[in-house]
């Protein structure tokens, strides 16, 4: 996996897991849209779902400050690529849920041993 450039990117696939236990990805079920930008190795993640059940799954994950990780696909890029994220936060967005995100890109060793 290369290291993705500075710049905003859209997402096209998310799955998410906890950092601590998990050890298969799961997809975010309901995911309409998002994106991520990165920038100087860190990065910042939007994603929109609409699957109540996740919801509240995050929900519980941000209240007991949990971090997750996610592995994304992006728009005209080759990937996927793995993200040590913090506990994610959430928002409600209309009839949707807006997930928000803040961490660090995995190099492939790091994804590799958490992943």
């Amino acid at each position: 996996m290369s290291a993705l450039p500075d710049g905003e990117y859209l997402l096209t696939n998310v799955q998410w897991r906890r950092q601590d236990r998990d050890g298969a990805f799961r997809p975010l079920h309901g995911f309409t849209t998002g994106h991520l930008v990165a920038e100087g190795g860190g990065i910042q993640a939007q994603a929109r779902f609409n699957d109540q059940f996740l919801s509240n799954r995050f929900s519980d994950l941000e209240s007991d400050d949990i971090p997750v990780v996610l592995r994304v696909r992006l728009l005209e890029r080759d990937g996927p690529y793995t993200l040590l994220c913090g506990a994610p936060a959430l928002d409600r967005a209309g009839a949707s849920y807006q997930l928000q995100v803040n961490g660090d890109v995995a190099d492939a060793e790091t994804a590799a041993s958490r992943g």
